[in-house]
């Protein structure tokens, strides 16, 4: 009697372990193998040049709005303002050049005017002398005008009284027509260079006795012509010396702005990869620090897809990490098949996600306080297994409870199958 009741205590101590291992998890859904997982956020360097300020060690914290790292520009890899500098300084070499050519220009081109003024100046001089005298030569012709007239005019009344041969009244005739003819001429003469005169007193020259001025008229011409190509070619210069003043201008504040890289901290996070020491030289584009983002952290893992319907956005959960007496709660952020392909470069840990055929869940974890030593040092807890435990429907038919209990204890052939997929993911459904 005492080795059956024995017995039988020790049957109902044996069924009541086993209801209580196997119950919770046919009323809740559990995942012992979730990991903490957060995003990692790399700071690359925007030119070449070398680390001002360092960054903080690994592990040591950073909050919003601190600097991560700075940066200084390499004064030496600034070659496109160099190249722009020495243009510019060609182009203005050129321009002297052009303004020294049409300084000498003008002053030649102003030389030849002086001098045609003073040949103007000595021609009119000469024009109004010589004008007098082409006067005088006039009242000379008209005095021999009038002797003529009167000696024909005598020779005429002695032929009628017969007292002159003819021939002599002839040549008489003759002399008069002559005498009108140069006074006709001389004026001619007056008129002529009353009208040079003119003409000089504007600048212009029509006495073709000498060319003396025609010559330095033409060089003047030529002067001006040259003057002219010169001109134009130093407009071209000058726009061009403007349009490089003003990209260096637009390049120097371009380098001034982008000389030192300060990046901000835009979350509170923990240094995961720190930069180089001081004065320590970086490429365009190469990582300089990485930064653990604990503002975003999560878990992940995998539910068979049969409880797709079961798991909505919003249901919250009861997480507690592996080696921690205390539970927290937080909330399924997310759901989606596992044939997703997440993007894995940006994590900081390695979830456990071999399983292509399950359910895969995320849930959202609450903040930290990074400002705390032992937060920092244990990055977060990124990397950490954690136990994900959320309440499931209650199954109220027999087969949908005999599927829970396989999940659970792997009775049947099937429900092995169904647990091999799922203990091969990052997150387990059921607990052995």
């Amino acid at each position: 009697m005492p080795m059956t009741v024995l017995r039988v205590s020790a049957a109902a101590v044996l069924v009541a372990s086993v209801a209580t291992a196997v119950v919770p998890h046919l009323t809740d859904y559990i995942s012992t193998n979730a990991v903490v997982n957060a995003p990692l956020v790399s700071v690359n360097a925007p030119f070449d040049g070398i680390v001002e300020v360092p960054s903080l060690g690994p592990a040591r914290a950073v909050q919003t709005g601190d600097a991560i790292v700075e940066l200084r520009k390499d004064r030496g890899q600034n070659g496109a303002v160099r190249a722009l500098d020495s243009e510019l300084e060609t182009i203005s070499g050129e321009i002297v050049a052009l303004q020294m050519q049409r300084e000498r220009l003008q002053m030649l081109s102003h030389q030849l005017k002086e001098r045609r003024d003073a040949q103007i100046e000595a021609r009119v001089a000469w024009y109004k002398v010589r004008l007098q005298e082409a006067q005088a030569d006039v009242h000379s012709a008209e005095g021999a005008l009038t002797r003529a007239e009167a000696a024909a005019d005598r020779a005429q009344r002695l032929q009628e009284r017969g007292r002159m041969a003819e021939s002599d009244a002839i040549e008489a005739q003759a002399d008069l027509a002559e005498a009108r003819a140069a006074l006709e001429r001389e004026k001619a003469v007056v008129e002529r260079m009353r009208i040079e005169q003119s003409y000089l007193a504007d600048g212009d020259v029509i006495d073709l006795s000498t060319n003396d001025i025609e010559r330095v008229d033409y060089r003047i011409d030529e002067l001006a012509l040259r003057d002219a190509d010169l001109d134009s070619q130093l407009l071209a210069r000058q726009s061009r010396r403007a349009a490089l003043k003003r990209e260096i201008d637009a390049l120097e504040v371009e380098t001034l702005r982008n000389e030192r890289f300060r990046p901000l901290a835009a979350a509170e996070g923990v240094i995961w990869e720190s930069s180089g020491q001081q004065t320590a030289t970086v490429s365009t584009g190469e990582q300089v620090v990485q930064l653990l983002d604990c503002s975003r952290r999560f878990l992940e893992f995998i539910l068979p897809e049969r409880y797709f319907e079961a798991i909505t956005p919003g249901t919250p959960v009861s997480v507690q990490l592996k080696g921690s007496d205390e539970t927290f709660e937080a909330e399924i952020s997310a759901v989606y098949g596992g044939g997703a392909r997440p993007n894995l470069k940006m994590q900081a840990a390695q979830p456990r996600l071999d399983n292509r055929d399950g359910l895969r869940v995320i849930v959202r974890m609450p903040p930290v306080d990074v400002s705390d030593v032992n937060v920092a040092r244990g990055f977060c807890d990124v990397g950490r297994s954690a136990e994900v435990r959320f309440q499931g429907k209650y199954e109220t038919n027999v087969a949908g409870l005999v599927q829970r209990v396989r999940d659970v204890t792997g009775l049947f052939p099937d429900a092995v199958a169904l647990d091999g997929q799922a203990s091969g993911g990052a997150g387990r459904t059921v607990t052995n």
